[in-house]
């Protein structure tokens, strides 16, 4: 099964992946002043992430499968460690909830800091290269 995010959380997800980049990139100047763009990179991926970068669909399906104990049908690690993240903190939150309400907690979850962006050191590269990329475009035709 293939999953995917909608537009609106991918363009958040690539906002923030910027916002990190350029912030690590000012953490490392004032310690390494000549810190390669591969070391500001390392950096940020290494980075906690804002939030989580999946739709609350997606999410309440993958958490009801783990829930039923029932294997997630995901190939990404990332992606399936970011479902157990958001599990685990959905099993400490729902003990005190109303059942009928209790997958109303994920809209709060995936909104909560992450641990990481769950993004390959691929992906993540791909995502600063094509934003820098565009944005050097854009800057070049103004």
């Amino acid at each position: 099964m293939k999953t995917t995010i909608s537009n609106s959380v991918r363009e958040m997800r690539k906002q923030d992946v910027i916002n990190r980049f350029y912030e690590s990139y000012k953490e490392l100047k004032k310690s390494r002043p000549f810190a390669t763009q591969n070391e500001v990179i390392e950096h940020a991926i290494k980075s906690k992430a804002p939030r989580f970068y999946v739709t609350f669909e997606n999410a309440r399906r993958f958490v009801s499968l783990l829930v039923r104990k029932k294997k997630l049908p995901i190939t990404n690690e990332n992606k399936a460690e970011m479902y157990k993240e958001i599990y685990r903190r959905y099993i400490k939150q729902v003990k005190d909830c109303n059942k009928r309400y209790k997958y109303l907690i994920l809209e709060k979850i995936i909104e909560e800091p992450a641990p990481s962006f769950y993004l390959e050191e691929e992906t993540f590269r791909g995502i600063i290269y094509r934003t820098l990329r565009e944005r050097n475009r854009n800057f070049a035709l103004n």
